[in-house]
């Protein structure tokens, strides 16, 4: 009992080790814009890389991770990932349309005075972190609903095969 206590007591530290990590790396793909604007749309951009990099992670070592052993963790998981995928996609098409508009306080005030060219950079980075992160996420998320199907074929197909050999 002792041993399945602190195997649980490690995955769940190694889990918290990579949600740091990934929340270090969401903080620093967004300061170069929260350097030069007040950026009001922090958390739904940080939505967009968290989930584009833990699901890269889960969708590859979905097999070893514990807390996915439970039939309705990944049924809910699944479920939730279905309404994430259309709000991240709605969200992702909103800030594409702000980028268009080339207006800096649809995305926050600025921190510093801004000339053209570092509007022009700013955007430019804004662009390519969007379109990067909010395309990752959403491939992200059908990969990893496609790799908890996978999974439950695999197990009802093993399942019945071991019921028809008895």
């Amino acid at each position: 009992m002792e041993i399945l206590n602190r195997e649980n007591a490690f995955h769940a530290l190694k889990e918290m080790l990579w949600l740091s990590l990934t929340a270090v790396a969401t903080f620093l793909v967004l300061y170069p814009i929260t350097q030069k604007i007040d950026y009001t749309y922090y958390v739904s951009n940080a939505i967009f890389i968290f989930v584009a990099l833990t699901y890269f992670r889960w969708s590859i070592t979905l097999s070893s991770l514990p807390f996915f052993k439970p039939k309705w963790t990944r049924f809910l998981i699944f479920a939730i990932n279905t309404s994430l995928f259309f709000f991240l996609m709605a969200q992702e098409q909103r800030f594409v349309m702000y980028i268009d508009n080339f207006y800096t306080e649809d995305f926050g005030f600025p921190r510093v005075f801004m000339f053209d060219d570092v509007k022009q950079n700013l955007y430019r980075y804004l662009y390519t972190e969007i379109i990067l992160f909010g395309t990752a996420s959403l491939v992200m998320i059908t990969a990893f609903n496609m790799r908890l199907l996978i999974s439950w074929w695999q197990f009802y197909k093993y399942r019945a095969s071991s019921l028809l050999e008895d």
